[in-house]
């Protein structure tokens, strides 16, 4: 803890105040990692759910298929599902390992790529609770925000959103086009109940939130502490950007986030 006395010049004073802002930065830095770590655990429950959903009918075909040993058919079905079960089982916790890096040293990224990697670790598809997933991004967009810090954002929206509309039919759609200014809008979207007006100023400060004590928990146990979209606003600040959430018209019902961000120039790699 940096301390100040009364015998310090104005230079003690200075350096003083570097080191205070140093100790802030990396509490800041570790509330970042500590809301990513609360998010995976978030996820534990539905990917624990999802896991043993894809292991159960593998289990049950090599049982099947080693109670009749003659029949080819079966054992070519019991290892198709074998194949296809591990393969999902793998992309789930591949996903979710590489939300769980802290080590996010790229300068930029490829926002559809950072869609898809959110969406995988959901592990369950929203259409299965009722929600259609609409997403209309462009293959190549790139913006300037580091791949994890991307992530983390769109994983707390994402949440966010199947928490509201869990228990009724609704959609969820992100989308994303690049401006004449140099920078590209992200918008994360749903057509659920919307933000309360009364807090609508202050969501982004901490520890407000949107869910109320009788409120429903989401398939993923989101439950929301009131730090994530504090966090989500300093990670998109931090590269430049900005989030804000749009006001509800006749138009667009629900709630809507809109990040914008710099546009990274896209260059393709160089065939040898």
């Amino acid at each position: 803890m940096t301390k100040f006395s009364a015998a310090d010049g104005p230079q003690d004073v200075l350096d003083r105040l570097d080191e205070a802002e140093a100790q802030l930065e990396a509490i800041r830095t570790e509330l970042d990692h500590c809301h990513q770590l609360a998010t995976l655990g978030t996820l534990t429950a539905g990917i624990a759910h999802e896991i043993n959903n894809i292991l159960t009918p593998v289990l049950a075909y090599a049982h099947l298929a080693r109670s009749n040993p003659n029949d080819t058919a079966l054992r070519v079905k019991a290892l198709d599902h074998a194949i296809a079960g591990v393969e999902a089982a793998s992309r789930i916790t591949g996903a979710i390992l590489g939300f769980a890096r802290n080590d996010d040293r790229a300068e930029e990224t490829v926002i559809a790529d950072a869609i898809e990697s959110s969406i995988a670790c959901l592990s369950r598809d929203p259409a299965r609770d009722g929600v259609r997933l609409v997403v209309d991004v462009d293959a190549e967009m790139h913006v300037k925000i580091p791949p994890l810090a991307l992530q983390q954002v769109l994983m707390n929206l994402i949440l966010n959103a199947l928490s509201v509309l869990h228990g009724k039919p609704g959609e969820l759609r992100i989308e994303a086009t690049q401006q004449a200014d140099g920078t590209t809008r992200l918008r994360v979207s749903d057509n659920g109940p919307g933000v309360p007006e009364q807090i609508a100023a202050s969501l982004f400060d901490p520890f407000v939130t949107t869910r109320g004590a009788g409120s429903k928990p989401s398939p993923t146990g989101h439950g929301g502490s009131g730090l994530g979209l504090a966090v989500c606003r300093r990670l998109i600040e931090k590269s430049g950007g900005t989030i804000v959430l749009e006001q509800t018209t006749e138009d667009r019902q629900g709630a809507s986030f809109l990040i914008s961000l710099p546009t990274a120039v896209f260059v393709p790699e160089k065939v040898a």
